[in-house]
């Protein structure tokens, strides 16, 4: 006859399972500070630019969470972001004259990183596309 080792058996304990299925969510942001420059290509009551310059962009928020099962737990903060970059922007300024002192604006602009992260793996290069908008009155 064969004996077969006692395996342990525990029914009245349970436990949770120490993996979670989730998503880890990384959330960053910067203060940015811009010095562009503007040339007029038309300028009568429609009126278009063309807007270059660059971005200093300080780091503020710096935080990676994993979301599971409604709750968010902290897990820390990513290393490889640094803590001042750089961007080039690029766009256009489209605006309509009401009178003299009065316009409204329409500037879609590219504005590419240039070292945003550090000690990374690939040639990822953050960008951004945004337009912006308002009511512009001088006095």
């Amino acid at each position: 006859d064969r004996q077969t080792p006692m395996e342990p058996v525990a029914n009245d304990v349970s436990a949770p399972s120490p993996a979670r299925e989730g998503q880890m969510a990384q959330e960053f942001g910067y203060l940015e500070v811009p010095l562009e420059m503007q040339f007029s290509l038309v300028d009568k009551k429609w009126g278009v630019d063309l807007i270059g310059g660059m971005s200093s962009l300080f780091l503020i928020d710096n935080a990676v969470n994993l979301e599971s099962s409604g709750t968010v737990t902290e897990m820390g903060e990513a290393t490889n972001l640094n803590s001042l970059n750089f961007s080039t922007n690029f766009g256009l300024g489209l605006f309509y004259r009401f009178n003299p002192s009065f316009e409204l604006n329409l500037q879609p602009m590219f504005k590419y990183q240039l070292n945003t992260f550090s000690e990374t793996s690939g040639n990822f290069r953050p960008y951004s596309v945004g337009i912006y908008s308002g009511l512009s009155f001088r006095f």
